[in-house]
């Protein structure tokens, strides 16, 4: 005689926590590669562009600002081009039961206005304000976004994230101070000593504020990187930035802010194309990658663009450094390792807590 045994339920939800839990494993390692990306493109872009900008070449922050995220278009290209039967948007969208195609848009529309002043009172601070001054007051948004984030529910507070965010902080200041030191015979450093450099340091704050705001947007709005059609959703940045913003170019030119100027040579033209298109893989990958980890995993990740750039001043500009700016650089590793592993382990646990009641 056979027994009839019941499905052990313990075990089977344990397994599909277990799953669960494997699978938000390797999406957070996704977006962490993701972010690594990022940083080695965002670090490249800033060499081109302090280039531009230190031997004014092409001091035009809204125009670079509103092409880098113009291009943003072309990402609607392959699905305005194919859009015979299951392929149109809406279809595709549906298929994949993502974030409907009003809300896509609306997010769009949104997310261009703050990401576009956010990257233009960026580039516009660069000059009135010293770039040690811009470094520091940009790690401000690890704060902003915590801070954000605890309020909107999608982070918490402890004392390993704080301590962690006060570590990377000071040693960011520290690492600019040494790098203001060394460069102090620049006239444009002795000369930010004034209302213009306060002005600078305004800009790059309110860009930093504008930054946390746009990624907890993002996070709150999406929450899973499975639901946001990407290249739909940026396509449609790029449409709307293109279409809303060109009237500020004549505007501007108009009273004289920033003249409209075609690049003088060749060399300029060659920097501003591969800088659109470093934007143009960054900004997609920095976009999955805060929905792939969490926003303030990704902001203070950033911040290790400072250990890049060290070693890329001491390989391309045979720049000596010391060792206190050697070991700040460290730290400021070890303050994102910190970070990420407090945020990845609070993921996991939510994650689990959500799957188990739905198999209960």
């Amino acid at each position: 005689m056979n027994s009839f045994r019941l499905p052990d339920n313990g075990a089977s939800t344990s397994a599909k926590v277990r799953l669960v839990l494997t699978r938000l494993s390797s999406s957070w390692y996704l977006g962490l590669y993701l972010l690594s990306l990022v940083i080695i493109l965002w670090v490249a872009s800033s060499f081109l562009v302090n280039k531009i900008f230190a031997d004014d070449l092409y001091r035009k922050p809204f125009l670079i600002t509103y092409i880098n995220t113009g291009v943003f278009i072309f990402y609607l290209l392959p699905i305005l081009f194919n859009r015979n039967g299951d392929r149109s948007i809406s279809s595709v969208i549906n298929k994949k039961k993502q974030l409907p195609l009003n809300e896509t848009l609306k997010l769009s529309m949104n997310f261009c206005i703050l990401w576009f002043l956010a990257n233009l009172t960026m580039n516009a601070s660069l000059s009135y304000t010293s770039v040690a001054s811009q470094t520091i007051l940009t790690s401000t948004s690890s704060f902003f976004t915590l801070l954000m984030g605890y309020v909107s529910r999608l982070e918490t507070v402890n004392s390993t994230k704080v301590l962690a965010l006060i570590l990377s902080f000071t040693c960011i200041i520290i690492v600019t101070k040494v790098d203001s030191e060394t460069e102090e015979d620049d006239i444009s450093i002795k000369n930010n000593v004034s209302y213009k450099s306060v002005f600078g340091d305004f800009l790059a704050l309110i860009s930093t504020f504008i930054y946390s705001i746009y990624t907890i947007l993002l996070k709150k709005k999406v929450k899973v990187e499975s639901k946001l059609n990407m290249k739909l959703f940026l396509g449609f940045v790029g449409f709307f930035n293109l279409i809303l913003l060109w009237p500020s170019i004549l505007i501007l030119n108009y009273f004289n802010l920033e003249k409209f100027e075609m690049p003088s040579n060749l060399f300029i033209w060659k920097i501003l194309i591969v800088n659109c298109f470093i934007s143009f893989i960054a900004d997609f990958c920095w976009a999955k990658a805060i929905l792939l980890t969490s926003p303030l995993t990704v902001t203070v990740g950033l911040t290790l663009t400072i250990p890049l750039a060290v070693i890329g001043d001491v390989i391309f500009n045979d720049k000596k450094i010391s060792f206190i700016y050697g070991l700040c650089a460290v730290l400021i590793c070890v303050a994102f390792i910190i970070i990420n592993q407090s945020e990845s382990d609070e993921e996991q646990i939510i994650e689990s807590g959500e799957e188990t009641e739905q198999l209960i």
